[in-house]
């Protein structure tokens, strides 16, 4: 039992990872810089977008005039809130790829 447990102890060893040498290495930092100046801005104007149509709809009357026919300004609004997310997504797809082989060739380096 003691033997068991002396292994287990010595394969725990080898297979403990340096987590906060991984956090204070220069790649580290990078790929988290990234991900900072994407997440950020991107989230500020998803939300402003998104929440200025029930500001515009409830305190101005900018929506209420006709875009084509029967079809108001408000309607455009909130089509192009689906058209603004498509497109948000879209670049959040391709900048999660990046981060993703940042954290590949972090994982790589370490050899985890």
């Amino acid at each position: 039992m003691v033997r068991l447990e002396k292994n287990l102890d010595e394969s725990e060893q080898t297979n403990l990872v340096d987590y906060e040498k991984i956090v204070a290495s220069k790649e580290f930092q990078i790929m988290l810089s990234d991900k900072k100046k994407f997440v950020i801005p991107f989230t500020i104007f998803f939300m402003g977008y998104s929440l200025l149509l029930p500001f515009l709809v409830f305190y101005t009357d900018i929506l209420d005039h006709s875009f084509i026919g029967d079809i108001t300004w408000a309607w455009v609004y909130g089509v192009s809130i689906t058209v603004m997310s498509v497109w948000v997504c879209s670049i959040y797809v391709r900048k999660s790829e990046r981060i993703d082989e940042q954290i590949k060739e972090i994982i790589e380096k370490e050899g985890l």
